[in-house]
This record gives structure tokens, C-alpha cells and sequence, in this order.
């Protein structure tokens, strides 16, 4: 009896550093899930990407699509940081912290430090040759007609625009490094693709490469429809595709495996279809509207 006595007293004692061990425990497992459940996307000021202001907010390309993946992850938060596209594979690399962005172009320094998914998240017609109308008519280019690239670097000492650290796929990316330097104007920061489209207008570039709904929407904002001029890239594929890439991190591999499903629903539906084909020139949608 005594021996029972003293072992009740004794578990009676412990008791409350149990509740306090087991209450601390689900504490953070609590934590942790709610950690798991929600998803931060990387957003950046690029139209028409993402729209920011005026009076298509809200109606930017990849914005639209994050919309149509919270639609069938209604369970999962999704919050956004904001922040300059020169930053950006800088804050993605961070395996402290966990973020992704919805369209990304796959390199193989890239898959190395990253984790993409498996589908594609955005597809648009590959990246094209924007130049004044009057510089275009001063070499001859016929209106429209695809034009090689390196051809006119090499030929014409043409001066080349870039937004900084962004890829336009392995062929151009392969052009674009034989370039001399003093033949290329990269700029950082925000708006960046509007500065080079200021400065393409203002003849203090001789070429920006553009995917063709950046050059619809920019130039349509500007007003500069008439002064510029669109040719597709004789070295570029048809089709330019975007890929969902996630921190190099455990939890950005977890938040691919739950996107990964729903993005098979978003990107089978005509609603994503459309999206796709909103900002692209009505001349050029056909060629898009067969791959969809």
C-alpha cells in the first residue's frame, strides 16, 4: 500500500511537467503547420507580369494565374513580397527562408539551385527584336520578317538593352554572351523594362529584346506604337515557357509537391488559356493559341 501511495504521489508530481512538455510540443507542431499552409510568392514591378497601378491593376499575367491556384488551394495562405527583379534569384537562392515565383526560365545553373516544377506555369511566344521603325528602315529590315540576332550585333555593332540577370532561354542566352560589353546597357531596380523602352524610343539604344505582350503593353502605356517596331528572332524556339521555382530548401520542396497538382487543374482550364493570350498583339495570338 505504502509502495502504491508513493508511486501515485511521485506520478502526481510529474504530472504537470508532462502536460507542460506535451503542451509545448504541440505548440510547435501547431507552428509548424501553419507554417506549412501558407506559400510566399515573390512578386516584382514588371509589366505586364504583375500591374501594380493604373487601370489594368490587378490584371498582370502571373498575377492572374497565383489567383488561380489559391482558388484550389483554398486551404493554403498566400502572401507576397514585392521586390526589385534584380534581387530576385538573390532572395530565391536564401535557403534560410522559403519563397517562390510563378515563372521562371530553367537553366542549368538554375536547377542546380533551385527547385522547379515539373509543369510549366506560364508559355508565350519566345522573346523578339524591338527597334525604332527609323533605325529598322536605315538597315533594310523588312516589317515583321524574323531577324538573326547575332547578325546584327556583329554586322552593325548594334547597342543591345537587357533587364539585369534575366535569361531569355540557352540560344539567346548563348548570343547574348559573345556580345561585347561596350555593345550592352543592362539596368536594376524597378520599371526597368519601361527605362529601356524610354531609351530604345529616345534612339540611346539600337535594340531591346522583348517578349511580344511586354512590347504590346509597354508600348500601347507609352504611346510609342508608331515610333517601334516588332521582329521575331531567327535563333529563338517558337515557344518561351515559365516554370514554378521554389526555395533550394525542404519546405520549397514540400510547397512544389502541393502547388504541383494544381497547377495541373489551372493550366487545363480556358479561363488559364485566356490569361495567356490577354496581353499578347491580337496579330500574333493564332500562333500562341495552337499550343494551348
Amino acid at each position: 500500500m505504502r509502495y502504491l501511495r508513493n508511486h501515485l504521489q511521485q506520478g502526481f508530481r510529474q504530472r504537470p511537467w508532462q502536460h507542460l512538455t506535451l503542451g509545448i510540443a504541440l505548440l510547435l507542431s501547431s507552428t509548424a503547420y501553419g507554417h506549412n499552409k501558407s506559400i510566399t510568392w515573390l512578386t516584382l514591378d514588371f509589366e505586364p507580369y504583375y500591374i501594380f497601378n493604373g487601370a489594368s491593376v490587378g490584371q498582370g499575367r502571373d498575377e492572374q494565374v497565383i489567383r488561380l491556384l489559391q482558388q484550389q488551394l483554398p486551404e493554403y495562405d498566400f502572401k507576397f513580397m514585392a521586390i526589385p527583379s534584380s534581387h530576385l534569384l538573390t532572395e530565391l537562392r536564401h535557403k534560410q527562408s522559403t519563397y517562390c515565383l510563378l515563372s521562371l526560365y530553367k537553366t542549368e545553373q538554375r536547377r542546380s539551385e533551385l527547385h522547379f516544377s515539373d509543369q510549366y506555369s506560364t508559355i508565350g511566344l519566345s522573346p523578339a527584336l524591338i527597334m525604332h521603325k527609323e533605325v529598322a528602315q536605315q538597315l533594310g529590315l523588312t516589317p515583321g520578317a524574323p531577324q538573326s540576332l547575332t547578325h546584327l550585333l556583329s554586322e552593325h555593332h548594334l547597342r543591345l538593352g537587357l533587364p539585369m540577370g534575366r535569361s531569355y532561354g540557352n540560344e539567346l542566352d548563348t548570343v547574348i554572351a559573345q556580345v561585347p560589353k561596350s555593345q550592352l546597357t543592362t539596368r536594376p531596380g524597378r520599371d526597368v523594362l519601361a527605362s529601356l523602352t524610354y531609351m530604345l524610343a529616345k534612339k540611346r539604344l539600337d535594340i531591346l529584346l522583348s517578349y511580344p505582350s511586354e512590347y504590346q503593353y509597354l508600348s500601347e502605356k507609352m504611346g510609342l506604337n508608331e515610333q517601334l517596331s516588332i521582329f521575331p528572332i531567327s535563333e529563338a524556339p517558337a515557344l518561351s515557357y515559365g516554370y514554378i521555382a521554389c526555395s533550394n530548401n525542404e519546405l520549397g520542396k514540400q510547397q512544389l509537391k502541393v502547388l504541383a497538382p494544381a497547377l495541373q487543374q489551372v493550366v487545363a482550364s480556358d479561363t488559364y488559356k485566356d490569361v495567356m493570350l490577354q496581353w499578347l498583339p491580337t496579330a500574333l495570338r493564332p500562333r500562341l493559341q495552337q499550343a494551348l
